[in-house]
């Protein structure tokens, strides 16, 4: 067993360790927390990437529907009735999984507008380099533009001699 699969199952011991006492001390909200993040489960299972982009958008997005119904709670009452309660009210269903669609919305839609960003920069950077490039032209001449330059410049001057110049 290497040291990175032993610390991976000690993390994962830990883990269900710290879950299992929670659920125990704390049932009410962890029952809150359990149904509320069903969307982020899905996203969990469906999500094939090693990176887990999906699972993270959404499950950030489903915690923060989640985490203004667990603050009520905590502060009014930490009971079984109150926790059902707040689960029986459909505007909670649509605060918490409203709030996992946003984070769907945002795995699907933000690697385009990251990518058209991008390329947007990219082109501004390619012309400011072209402008540079121009200037520089005009200031050293020619030559200093490499040698696709050269060739042009060559070709300029076999036409100034046919039409008769000089170098």
């Amino acid at each position: 067993m290497s040291a990175n699969a032993a610390s991976s199952a000690a993390t994962r011991t830990i883990m269900v360790v710290i879950v299992a006492v929670g659920a125990v001390l704390f049932l009410p909200s962890m029952m809150l927390v359990v149904v509320g993040m069903i969307p982020t489960m899905a996203a969990m299972l469906t999500d094939r990437r090693r990176e887990k982009y999906a699972t993270l958008c959404v499950g950030c997005m489903n915690f923060t529907g989640v985490l203004p119904f667990m603050v009520e709670l905590w502060t009014r009452d930490h009971s079984y009735e109150h926790a059902f309660s707040i689960m029986a009210s459909p505007f909670t269903w649509l605060v918490m999984f409203g709030a996992a669609a946003i984070g769907w919305a945002i795995y699907f839609v933000a690697p385009g507008i990251v990518g058209m960003f991008i390329a947007m920069r990219a082109d501004q950077r390619m012309q400011r380099l072209r402008r540079r490039q121009r200037d520089l032209v005009e200031e050293w001449g020619p030559g200093v533009a490499g040698s696709n330059d050269k060739d042009e410049e060559e070709a300029g001057k076999k036409a100034g001699r046919r039409a008769g110049g000089r170098e």
